[in-house]
């Protein structure tokens, strides 16, 4: 459970949304006095007894909020907030107001009484149980994991009540653990029958009659670079050398021909609006029919594509491109390690010396690539990502850490760049672009204070508008004890990317114009950027309609791919919990990740990791947080914890229902960075604005 950024989407109100509540149970009624407060409308953050309002105001800031108020909403919701903290305090707090829409309305935990009355406990500390009126039926039993819908909302004289509609099992029973989450963030499991009858009905093959009319690359080596377990390839790569540079081909399933608007698949497709992936599972986006074979860009076989086809100069420009209906035969299946070792000069024995040149090729072309994009400001940062090993009944069995390789980056690079010619391409026209706005300058100066409080130098002034600062200070940090910590302050001080009609350009790549066209197996932007594209080639794009649609279409994507992103981590972390369970009382060594207000997390050597070593376990000391320095001292002694530290743990619980493990310190193995022991502040502490989070993704391209 290392920390992760928080990610945002902010949604609006939609016409028939859910009833408001006020915090009293009733409508808002807005005097003269109230309409003087300080407000505060976003998504809503629970972490356990607190939370936060991810504010869309910049001027107002995210709210921390708790208290009787933080009852009646869910995680997720939407609310709006009532800022009580004063002008100058280190932190905002206030009170939830009103509920705006809530994000579910299903709610899973554990099947308990309270005296007769039949409840289920959702997870998380404080978290308010839900009284079920109607059992429909089923007989469960105390402790099994459950789940009921919504009838009634909370308020502060009634409790949430609802029906019970299904019966899990017991927590630790062979896949409840995955039921529940899917359950919990109503993910789709099941296609409906029509859409799997339309997938069907296409075939196995690619008859000849399907790609007659189409640009073909079978004289040209094609082949597609995937993970050694990925079961859809929907991206290939191809390169020809030219005398003043080279020739790119990218090309991508052509899910569109498949996928047919308004169609029981499309609907579908929409619904979902993205493939999640789960530890040892995914839940696609498409049925298998098309997602593992007909849109698998598979090696030997003829698939139908879409090519974005790239003259490159030498000095990485692209001076030509073109977008085409195309086929191709891809010659190879490549793993991101075979490539890996071809870039190495050892090359496997089944790889012909032609394709092993086009790769090595590749290769120099990516560092051309990124070179240039590192040149004009592009953030990149590299984040260690968890693999969990799993056994035959899918429970974890060893986590290790998932490097980086240069195949990935070529892989990126090439992607990146597809994506932005073909936003390019489309610019002064309807559009789905996938925009990074420039982070907020309150946060900046900030993040500034920070990185000088870790030995980092920076500019004197970072200019929101430009990432480029940023990229020097993510590079100059690199190979040193604070790398992880300054990446992950840095992208915590953004904003998040999401998908929109307007071009506001991509701040992270620093990109004036950029799309998502690269996977539409497991994406639905990128199916409507193929789709739009298909009009655009054949002489039939609807700017109209478009115009229209877009809109709809963005939020609502946006907002799917927020909860993919948050049940992958999710279940990343009761994975890691799982795994640690049988390790209770056993001793490691670990590196101090991160420090806050009631302690600090480690991440151990041998299992990528990470817990909690809380502050009553520090003795006696009155420790202090300075949230600027990120560290955690004791007021009497002088003891300074920090990111960085060699320290040795005890294992003393491993929480699933926190998804949590807790440590017990023994010794440390070092002591803070000179640069960071200091005296404690005097401010009292607060609770953290950011709780510990799990990163965890197949490679999406998703900036």
């Amino acid at each position: 459970m290392s920390p992760n950024p928080r990610h945002r989407f902010f949604r609006k109100p939609r016409a028939g949304a859910t009833a408001h509540h006020s915090a009293h149970g009733h409508s808002p009624v807005h005097s003269a006095a109230h309409e003087k407060q300080i407000l505060a409308e976003g998504i809503l953050q629970v972490k356990g007894k607190f939370g936060f309002v991810l504010s869309e105001d910049p001027r107002v800031g995210d709210v921390m909020v708790q208290g009787p108020g933080l009852r009646l909403a869910m995680d997720g919701d939407r609310v709006r907030a009532r800022v009580t903290s004063r002008p100058g305090e280190p932190r905002r707090s206030g009170d939830i107001l009103e509920v705006l829409v809530h994000s579910r309305r299903t709610i899973v935990g554990t099947f308990q009484r309270l005296g007769n009355q039949p409840v289920v406990v959702p997870d998380g500390e404080g978290a308010a149980p839900v009284h079920l009126q109607d059992l429909q039926g089923l007989v469960p039993h105390i402790g099994d994991m459950v789940t009921a819908r919504i009838r009634t909302w909370p308020t502060h004289r009634e409790s949430a009540t609802g029906a019970l509609v299904e019966v899990l099992g017991p927590r630790d029973a062979p896949g409840v653990d995955l039921q529940s989450l899917i359950r919990k963030y109503e993910l789709p499991d099941a296609f409906p029958p029509e859409a799997i009858a339309e997938a069907g009905a296409w075939g196995k093959d690619v008859p000849e009659t399907a790609w007659r009319e189409r640009k073909t690359f079978f004289d040209r080596r094609v082949f597609t670079i995937d993970g050694a377990d990925a079961k859809d390839f929907d991206d290939a790569v191809s390169l020809e050398r030219l005398p003043q540079g080279w020739r790119l081909g990218v090309h991508i399933a052509d899910v569109a021909h498949y996928v047919r608007e308004g169609a029981a698949l499309d609907q579908e497709a929409f619904r979902r609006g993205t493939s999640v992936y789960l530890t040892g599972t995914v839940i696609p986006m498409l049925p298998f029919p098309l997602s593992d074979n007909l849109c698998s860009l598979r090696p030997d076989c003829v698939r139908l594509t879409l090519s974005c086809v790239m003259d490159i100069d030498r000095e990485g420009r692209v001076v030509d491109a073109s977008i085409s209906e195309s086929a191709i035969r891809s010659a190879k299946r490549f793993t991101y390690e075979e490539v890996e070792s071809i870039l190495h000069g050892e090359a496997p024995a089944d790889v012909t010396p032609e394709i092993a040149s086009d790769v090595r090729e590749m290769g120099a072309l990516a560092k051309l690539l990124r070179e240039k994009r590192f040149g004009r400001g592009s953030l990149d940062f590299d984040f260690p990502e968890p693999d969990v090993v799993t056994g035959l009944d899918g429970r974890p069995v060893d986590t290790r850490r998932r490097d980086r390789l240069e195949s990935h980056r070529l892989i990126e690079d090439f992607m990146l760049l597809a994506n932005e010619t073909v936003a390019r391409h489309m610019k002064d026209h309807s559009f789905l672009y996938r925009i990074h706005e420039p982070p907020d300058p309150a946060k900046l100066e900030k993040l500034a204070k920070s990185l000088e409080a870790l030995g980092q130098r920076i500019p004197h002034h970072i200019d929101p508008s430009r990432p480029g600062a940023l990229q020097r200070v993510i590079r100059s940090s690199e190979g040193t004890p604070v790398q992880a910590m300054v990446h992950l302050m840095i992208l915590r001080s953004l904003k998040q990317a999401v998908y929109s009609p307007l071009n506001k350009g991509h701040y992270g790549l620093a990109s004036a114009c950029y799309t998502h066209f690269t996977s539409p197996i497991r994406r639905y932007p990128d199916l409507i950027v193929h789709r739009i594209l298909k009009e655009r080639l054949h002489g039939r794009y609807r700017e109209a309609v478009w115009k229209k649609e877009l809109p709809g279409i963005s939020a609502h994507t946006s907002r799917r791919e927020r909860v993919a992103v948050d049940a992958e981590r999710e279940y990343l972390d009761i994975q890691k919990v799982r795994l640690m369970e049988s390790r209770v009382g056993e001793e490691f060594t670990g590196v101090i990740s991160s420090a806050t207000n009631f302690g600090f997390f480690v991440q151990l050597d041998d299992f990528f990791v990470e817990g909690l070593v809380h502050v009553t376990n520090l003795g006696n000391d009155y420790y202090v947080y300075d949230e600027n320095r990120m560290t955690l001292t004791g007021r009497r002694t002088g003891q300074a914890y920090a990111m960085g530290q060699k320290v040795k743990v005890q294992l003393a619980a491993a929480n699933v229902i926190k998804h949590q493990l807790d440590f017990q310190l023994i010794s440390e193995a070092s002591k803070a960075p000179r640069h960071i022991q200091h005296g404690a502040h005097k401010r009292p502490a607060h609770p953290p604005k950011h709780d510990r989070h799990n990163h965890h993704r197949k490679p999406h391209h998703h900036r």
